[in-house]
């Protein structure tokens, strides 16, 4: 049987990371572990939690049952992960924001080409953070509950961040904000053809 305790600080990372990016081998290599590993503490933690935590159809892993548990799992989480010293929020860049390098880099090197999958991620706590590059114009908007911070106008569309309205406020959060405004002023120098929206 895994420890509760285990579940939250080894198991659930494992379980948000398989949302992420479906790859055992990608999840393995972020976490240092060996494939087999990975895939023995997601079903194990599914099955002590009856999670029905798997593969899908399309790809993609996730729950299928106890939404609730993992919901208030998810959300201790991402409180400890914000308050830790030094906080360890986890977000990623998508499409052309994560063209533009600087010091600031993402905790995910992650190619997502479903911003609908990136926003649940968020609206389930299980990304802290993301910059996401929209067409330009663009009638969709993030869901209610998401704040959409524009970054920078370019031929592709529009580079935004994207988190909870619940974390706007928070310092861990603010700061990853602030580097990446940062970040984006240095590449307008090399790019002054582009828009700061900032």
């Amino acid at each position: 049987m895994v420890p509760l305790a285990d579940i939250l600080f080894d198991g659930l990372p494992v379980l948000d990371l398989l949302e992420i990016t479906p790859s055992t081998s990608v999840v393995a290599q972020i976490t240092q572990r060996d494939q087999s590993s990975i895939s023995r503490i997601y079903r194990q933690v599914s099955r002590r939690l009856g999670l029905e935590f798997r593969k899908h159809t399309d790809g993609r892993y996730r729950a299928s049952a106890n939404q609730g548990l993992l919901e208030g799992l998810r959300r201790s989480s991402q409180w400890m992960r914000l308050q830790a010293t030094p906080a360890e929020p986890r977000w990623l860049t998508c499409g052309h924001a994560a063209l533009v390098s600087g010091t600031q880099q993402p905790t995910l090197v992650q190619h997502c080409a479903d911003p609908l999958q990136v926003e649940r991620l968020l609206q389930e706590r299980v990304l802290d953070l993301a910059v996401i590059t929209r067409p330009s114009p663009s009638s969709s908007t993030a869901a209610a509950d998401l704040l959409e911070h524009p970054l920078l106008r370019h031929p592709g569309g529009i580079d935004l961040i994207l988190l909870r309205h619940d974390l706007s406020d928070h310092p861990a959060v603010q700061a990853v904000i602030t580097a990446l405004q940062q970040q984006v002023r240095q590449h307008l120098r090399q790019h002054p053809e582009q828009e700061w929206l900032g």
